[in-house]
């Protein structure tokens, strides 16, 4: 029985979303992945993650009605990988490689990334009147299409995308170079 449960993901998968959502965690930390010995060696950690991609395709085609719902909601397979992760396994090789570069940009003050032509606009508003004590003279509240219509704001975004780029390619560059460091199950997801 354990055998088949582990080697073919549907059962417990379609279990997963017959459960009442409220018992479903317990469920998951308490069976599942004890199931799977938490991953504890490579062929345990293979059919683990055969789970997490049925048990995403289950999801996905039972409860996601629109991309939304998978952002909005709360989705069961998301808790499912995280509670995986947090139990240590391949949390060291990430923070190790890509812990600097989160803290680069968090600490760096003048790293603005904002790709909204609305709140560019408002802070682009909110700075000039700042900076003089007096109102702008400018409407507060438009829509993108009047926003972008403002050169300053259309630099502030060229700006803000050609930032956005080169951290995605420094976020990037690091990762490709580092795939030896990540751990299987996050390679495989």
């Amino acid at each position: 029985l354990f055998y088949l449960l582990q080697t073919d993901p549907t059962y417990l998968a379609r279990l997963m979303f017959a459960m009442p959502q409220s018992k479903t965690t317990k469920f998951l930390e308490s069976v599942i992945l004890t199931l799977y010995n938490f991953g504890g060696n490579a062929r345990e950690e293979f059919l683990l993650l055969q789970l997490f991609k049925t048990a995403l395709v289950e999801e996905v085609s039972t409860r996601v009605e629109k991309i939304n719902d998978v952002v909005a909601g709360n989705p069961l397979v998301i808790k499912l990988v995280i509670s995986y992760n947090r139990s240590g396994r391949g949390g060291c090789g990430l923070k190790e490689l890509l812990g600097p570069l989160v803290k680069q940009v968090l600490e760096d003050t003048k790293l603005k990334i904002n790709t909204n032509p609305v709140e560019v606009y408002k802070s682009w508003v909110n700075q000039m009147e700042s900076e003089t004590g007096q109102a702008a003279g400018y409407p507060y509240d438009v829509s993108q299409e009047v926003a972008l219509g403002y050169e300053e704001v259309q630099k502030r975004l060229a700006k803000s995308i050609k930032d956005l780029k080169r951290m995605v390619t420094l976020f990037l560059a690091t990762i490709i170079n580092g795939i030896d460091k990540f751990p299987y199950g996050i390679l495989y997801m």
